[in-house]
């Protein structure tokens, strides 16, 4: 079936009405197609750009994953922002005209879109000054886990139970944040233990160190050691420390393997782990207390 000129006519004319008028560029169904096509163009290069870019990193052994996403993140951005500046003109929408609806965005910011504006910007801040990137193993509140992506609102971050949670850029920037990984991936863990005041200081220190040297979690560089850190109520308080570059992320683990491994080993040589306990010495026992005799 053969489209007529009259019908081509029509729809000519109806994707042409003008629908609004903003400065000089008149608003037509016409160019919202145009400008939906762009955008739709414009985010399968930025997701090409992005994917052929990880794919040349990734080549490198010595690029790690956060700065792997912090680069592509970036390009992504790059690619709309040319996008817009080259490709919209094109279209017929001038930059001057853009202005005039960024400043009618700008009251829309100014009376509710605070906290969108704020977690964007937050984000291309963690993007460019990396405090925080998509690999550490972090501590924020009461959250502790691994950054798993930097999204432009967002923040991803994976918990040992795999519940992934959603923290706002705005406040990884603003609050206090603990990065155990921000230099490198060596993090040291310290296990307490206390013993018997009838053990032998000297014999804790090398079981504990046998521990640690025979745990394949525990670097032997650098090599672990053992501090005789005081004299409690009811044991002597020692801290047997180590540090993991694999057990990072599952820290519960590592300490629950290495205590059971110091409850065995110290079993073994025959050294007491005591618990609390309290000696009471009474001086006088009240006469109404002491029962009759006779």
């Amino acid at each position: 079936m053969m489209i007529t000129e009259p019908v081509l006519d029509d729809v000519s004319t109806v994707l042409n009405t003008p629908l609004l008028e903003l400065g000089d560029v008149t608003i037509t169904p016409l160019l919202l197609i145009e400008i939906a096509l762009f955008f739709v163009a414009l985010a399968v290069l930025s997701a090409l750009v992005r994917r052929r870019l990880i794919k040349f990193l990734f080549r490198r052994s010595k690029v790690d994953e956060g700065t792997v996403h912090a680069t592509t993140r970036i390009a992504g951005y790059a690619v709309w922002v040319l996008g817009f500046l080259v490709g919209l003109p094109m279209l017929g929408v001038s930059l001057s005209n853009l202005m005039v609806a960024f400043g009618a965005l700008s009251i829309g910011i100014g009376l509710g879109l605070q906290k969108i504006a704020e977690n964007f910007v937050s984000g291309l801040i963690l993007l460019l000054s990396r405090p925080i990137k998509v690999g550490d193993r972090i501590r924020i509140g009461d959250v502790t886990g691994t950054v798993t992506d930097i999204h432009s609102r967002v923040t991803s971050i994976r918990t040992n139970d795999n519940i992934i949670i959603l923290v706002p850029n705005g406040q990884l920037i603003s609050e206090q944040v603990v990065n155990l990984t921000h230099n490198d991936r060596v993090v040291r863990f310290a296990f307490e233990v206390g013993i018997s005041y009838e053990s032998d200081p000297r014999v804790v220190e090398r079981c504990l160190l046998e521990v640690a040297e025979a745990d394949p979690g525990i670097l032997a560089v650098p090599a672990p050691d053992v501090l005789f850190v005081g004299f409690g109520e009811s044991s002597l308080e020692f801290k047997l420390r180590g540090s993991t570059s694999t057990m990072v992320h599952t820290p519960e683990v590592l300490v629950s393997r290495v205590n059971f491994a110091i409850w065995e080993r110290l079993k073994a040589e025959g050294i007491v782990i005591p618990f609390p306990q309290r000696d009471l010495h009474i001086k006088q026992v009240p006469v109404a207390l002491v029962a009759p005799t006779g």
